[in-house]
């Protein structure tokens, strides 16, 4: 009987095997001829299948027609940057619009921004760090935020992470906005006056959120107000940054105050996604009707200039000043000396600077007398004849520091006091806060004629 021809070749294979798993230490494997991948590097052949396994049907047309213009632009120009904002806005307003694959859009958006910047330069490294995971920013009914916002982009709305943004009435959770005047001013300095702002909910007891932009650590010129929209404000509560601080106090109401309806017209969605997302909202497909503004919402908000890490609110109850710098030790009368002091409390046991604080420098002699320094308030806080005063902000993204520059007009020993009250109807102490007690330093010195 003869042999099928299929384990014949079964056979021969079987063999085969036997035969390199017995010269295997013989063999010495030949030079691989496929180029090593950077995950780092613009990959153009890529991003159709990107786009299509992100985008439903032909949905993403409008991507690959920008992607297109963006590789056909010379690399580090901004028409380069500009196409490839108009994609990841397009990815953003998809997951606003609907719920999407948050792994599909991560892999596009991070093709589109190897593409974009030259990303050997990002801190931390670009892709491999976690902080380029977009899934979760994309998650835009479990409070997810992915916008541009910049020159040209179309909108000064804040930029919101809402919970419930696709399936049910939005309840917001966190968003940023510009401190003053419009996102391009803000961000003049990032390269085509654009970045891409995006968060997710990290934990919620204690609730914590985490913002990111695109350039990493993008500097907001004026400052951005970062809001945690909890419902509630207490007059300690401030919001503190890991790896920054406690950011200086501001009201909240500008970002969970503000309807969310505002942010669902910009994505422009049709009539059906707007009935499902409000379903108390009747919508009609050739009137539609105005959306109604949602129920107002408190919350704490503090000015950032630029994003490092994570956000939750704290109680600030008792603020530490230390001298950090000193004057020299025996200045002359009228001579200009310098200081510097560091506002700090405890979270999570650990000392953090707190911005926003408005510190005064006073003098006394031996016996106690006062005696004036001469020297300029921050325009933040209050004049206080014979003293000087400054408002903590950060330095070398550690927040805290005040700095002075000031003259002695009087002769001998003196002890120069660092000190803060808890005013509520001045801006002594923390600004815009109450029901902090303070612990204040003194530097002992002697000014010679």
């Amino acid at each position: 009987m003869s042999t099928p021809r299929a384990s014949v070749l079964l056979l021969a294979a079987l063999a085969l095997a036997a035969c390199d798993e017995r010269q295997g230490s013989d063999l010495v494997a030949g030079p691989s001829l496929a180029s090593p991948v950077n995950p780092q590097a613009c990959a153009p052949t890529t991003l159709n299948s990107l786009i299509s396994g992100y985008f439903p049907g032909n949905s993403g047309a409008a991507a690959k027609t920008a992607k297109d213009q963006m590789l056909a632009a010379a690399v580090g120009s901004d028409d380069r940057l500009n196409a490839g904002f108009v994609v990841l806005q397009e990815i953003g307003t998809l997951s606003r619009n609907q719920v999407v694959d948050g792994v599909a859009g991560s892999n596009l958006a991070q093709g589109i921004i190897k593409c974009m910047y030259d990303v050997s330069t990002f801190l931390p490294s670009f892709p491999s760090n976690a902080i380029y995971n977009f899934a979760p920013a994309l998650a835009a009914d479990a409070g997810g935020a992915f916008y541009t916002r910049g020159d040209g982009t179309g909108t000064e709305n804040p930029v919101h992470g809402a919970a419930g943004a696709v399936t049910g009435t939005p309840d917001i959770l966190s968003g940023v906005t510009p401190f003053t005047g419009t996102w391009a001013a803000g961000l003049a300095g990032s390269p085509a006056k654009k970045a891409l702002i995006y968060g997710y909910k990290v934990t919620n007891d204690p609730f914590v959120y985490e913002w990111a932009t695109i350039p990493p650590a993008t500097n907001f010129a004026n400052g951005a107000l970062v809001a945690l929209c909890d419902g509630n404000d207490p007059s300690t509560a401030m919001v503190s940054e890991s790896n920054i601080g406690v950011l200086a106090y501001q009201s909240a109401s500008p970002i969970c105050d503000a309807s969310y309806s505002v942010a669902i017209k910009e994505t422009g969605w049709g009539p059906r996604a707007l009935a499902a997302r409000l379903a108390h909202v009747v919508v009609d497909a050739m009137q539609p009707q105005p959306l109604q503004a949602l129920a107002l919402k408190s919350g704490t908000g503090g000015t950032a200039t630029t994003f490092k890490s994570k956000f939750k609110k704290n109680p600030v109850t008792t603020v530490t000043l230390t001298f950090t710098q000193t004057p020299k030790a025996k200045p002359k009368v009228g001579e200009t000396v310098t200081a510097e002091v560091r506002a700090t409390t405890l979270i999570d046991g650990v000392a953090t600077g707190v911005n926003g604080v408005c510190v005064y420098l006073k003098g006394a002699n031996n016996n106690g007398t006062g005696t004036s320094l001469s020297g300029v308030t921050d325009s933040r806080c209050q004049t206080i004849p014979e003293w000087v005063g400054d408002y903590t902000e950060s330095k070398n993204l550690q927040a805290g520091y005040a700095a002075y520059s000031f003259s002695v007009t009087k002769t001998g020993g003196l002890s120069l006091i660092a000190t803060a009250s808890d005013d509520n109807d001045n801006p002594i102490g923390v600004v815009g806060r109450n029901g902090q007690t303070f612990v204040g330093a003194t530097f002992k010195m002697n000014v010679n004629p």
